[in-house]
């Protein structure tokens, strides 16, 4: 049966078969692959289906665009609707700044491996914009990770962590952009871009819980007056 809201009722159906398989994946002890599998289905579609820009966007999905924009801007991941009174818990963003191919030589911007103990995790600080966007890319574009409880991408090690990556550039010495400097930015010299990678990692139950409350929270949203379920 065709659907009448996509966006809102496409993650209903995928929960469904997420209930249905989820103890299958247990037994054989896949999980991890298991949520990266339902993840591109569960939320990177909706994710980008509810967008406004999007070239199949639904007019009567106004409303989640702007909830979505919310998220962006103003919602603290720690705290999005979408944990409904859950927190979020094993959650880590940092900054790769070298060897982002190679886990074991990893470095944040301290100048520790962003697994290490007393490494700076700044996920209290960030919006849910900012580590939704890093889990979206890096499900774009297959830049994740398996971990073992060291923050390590060792063979034969059990799996504990997934680590999402998402390249971040920036120009060390960025110019100033008002027209008072053109004459400056025409003469000088511009450095390439220095290629760093915003790092996402959390565990992976947490990972698959996050996607049943993400899956939940946007489902909700097909009966409900979008003004009151944000």
């Amino acid at each position: 049966m065709i659907i009448e809201r996509f966006v809102v009722e496409y993650p209903k159906r995928c929960l469904t078969l997420l209930e249905l398989l989820e103890p299958m994946a247990r037994e054989k002890e896949l999980v991890g692959s298991f949520s990266l599998l339902v993840a591109s289905s569960i939320f990177l579609i909706p994710y980008e289906r509810m967008r406004s820009r999007h070239p199949l966007h639904n007019p009567r999905d106004a409303e989640l665009d702007g909830e979505l924009r919310f998220l962006d801007k103003k919602e603290r991941f720690l705290t999005a609707g979408f944990w409904r009174d859950e927190p979020p818990k094993d959650w880590r963003f940092s900054r790769i700044m070298k060897h982002h191919n190679d886990t074991d030589r990893w470095v944040d911007p301290q100048g520790k491996h962003p697994m290490s103990d007393g490494a700076q995790n700044t996920i209290n600080t960030r919006k849910a914009g900012e580590v939704l966007r890093v889990v979206r890319n890096a499900l774009a574009h297959g830049n994740i990770v398996y971990l073992n409880a060291e923050g390590r991408e060792t063979r034969n090690t059990e799996l504990r962590y997934l680590g999402f990556l998402s390249r971040y550039e920036e120009r060390p010495n960025d110019l100033c952009l008002a027209p008072c400097c053109e004459e400056i930015r025409k003469t000088a010299e511009v450095q390439p871009a220095e290629e760093t990678y915003r790092l996402v990692v959390t565990t992976e139950e947490e990972f698959l819980r996050f996607l049943k409350k993400w899956a939940a929270w946007v489902a909700r949203f097909r009966d409900e007056d979008l003004s009151q379920a944000a």
